[in-house]
Protein backbone atom coordinates (compact mmCIF):
# COMPACT_ATOMS: atom_id res chain seq x y z
CA UNK A 1 0.00 0.00 0.00
CA UNK A 2 1.25 3.48 -0.85
CA UNK A 3 1.09 6.11 0.86
CA UNK A 4 -2.28 7.77 -0.92
CA UNK A 5 -3.91 4.14 -0.27
CA UNK A 6 -3.04 4.32 3.25
CA UNK A 7 -4.56 7.63 3.54
CA UNK A 8 -7.96 6.70 1.70
CA UNK A 9 -7.99 3.93 4.52
CA UNK A 10 -7.58 6.05 7.39
CA UNK A 11 -9.89 8.57 6.20
CA UNK A 12 -12.79 5.98 5.62
CA UNK A 13 -11.80 4.10 8.73
CA UNK A 14 -12.42 7.15 10.41
CA UNK A 15 -15.49 7.56 9.33
CA UNK A 16 -17.07 4.77 9.92
CA UNK A 17 -15.88 5.47 13.29
CA UNK A 18 -17.59 8.42 13.79
CA UNK A 19 -21.00 7.02 12.43
CA UNK A 20 -20.62 3.92 14.47
CA UNK A 21 -20.31 6.52 17.87
CA UNK A 22 -23.42 8.70 16.28
CA UNK A 23 -25.47 5.56 15.75
CA UNK A 24 -24.54 4.45 19.02
CA UNK A 25 -25.33 8.00 20.89
CA UNK A 26 -28.60 8.31 19.14
CA UNK A 27 -29.89 4.74 19.48
CA UNK A 28 -28.84 5.02 23.21
CA UNK A 29 -30.83 8.02 23.83
CA UNK A 30 -33.98 6.80 22.24
CA UNK A 31 -37.79 4.50 23.09
CA UNK A 32 -37.74 1.39 20.61
CA UNK A 33 -40.50 2.97 18.54
CA UNK A 34 -38.45 5.91 17.99
CA UNK A 35 -35.39 4.00 16.87
CA UNK A 36 -38.19 1.30 14.19
CA UNK A 37 -39.31 4.91 13.45
CA UNK A 38 -35.97 5.97 12.44
CA UNK A 39 -34.97 2.61 10.74
CA UNK A 40 -38.27 2.46 8.49
CA UNK A 41 -37.45 6.13 7.45
CA UNK A 42 -33.73 4.72 6.25
CA UNK A 43 -35.04 2.38 4.10
CA UNK A 44 -37.51 4.75 1.88
CA UNK A 45 -35.26 7.90 2.47
CA UNK A 46 -31.67 6.86 3.86
CA UNK A 47 -31.18 11.09 3.29
CA UNK A 48 -33.32 11.94 5.52
CA UNK A 49 -32.79 9.27 8.37
CA UNK A 50 -28.96 10.90 8.69
CA UNK A 51 -30.67 14.30 9.18
CA UNK A 52 -32.48 13.50 11.83
CA UNK A 53 -29.83 11.07 13.58
CA UNK A 54 -27.41 14.32 13.01
CA UNK A 55 -29.89 16.35 14.87
CA UNK A 56 -30.87 14.01 17.72
CA UNK A 57 -26.63 13.44 18.29
CA UNK A 58 -25.91 16.99 18.13
CA UNK A 59 -28.85 17.52 20.42
CA UNK A 60 -27.80 14.96 22.79
CA UNK A 61 -24.52 16.49 22.93
CA UNK A 62 -25.33 19.79 23.09
CA UNK A 63 -27.54 19.04 26.67
CA UNK A 64 -31.03 20.07 24.98
CA UNK A 65 -32.33 16.56 25.50
CA UNK A 66 -31.90 14.80 28.94
CA UNK A 67 -34.76 11.87 28.54
CA UNK A 68 -35.34 9.09 26.09
CA UNK A 69 -36.17 10.90 22.82
CA UNK A 70 -39.84 9.44 21.86
CA UNK A 71 -41.52 8.48 18.29
CA UNK A 72 -43.11 11.99 18.48
CA UNK A 73 -40.00 14.08 19.05
CA UNK A 74 -38.47 11.94 16.07
CA UNK A 75 -41.91 12.94 14.01
CA UNK A 76 -41.39 16.76 15.29
CA UNK A 77 -37.86 16.63 13.86
CA UNK A 78 -39.26 15.14 10.53
CA UNK A 79 -41.27 18.18 10.47
CA UNK A 80 -38.70 20.38 10.99
CA UNK A 81 -36.56 18.78 8.09
CA UNK A 82 -39.43 18.85 5.78
CA UNK A 83 -40.27 22.12 6.18
CA UNK A 84 -36.67 23.50 5.57
CA UNK A 85 -36.96 21.66 2.32
CA UNK A 86 -39.77 23.61 1.09
CA UNK A 87 -39.61 26.76 -1.34
CA UNK A 88 -41.95 28.41 -3.73
CA UNK A 89 -40.99 29.97 -6.94
CA UNK A 90 -41.87 33.19 -7.60
CA UNK A 91 -43.30 34.28 -11.30
CA UNK A 92 -42.34 38.15 -12.17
Amino acid sequence: MNSLDQAEYKKKLEQQQAELLKRATALKFMTKEARERINRIKLVKPGIAEQVETALVHAVQSGQIKDRITESQVVMILDEISNRKKFRILKK
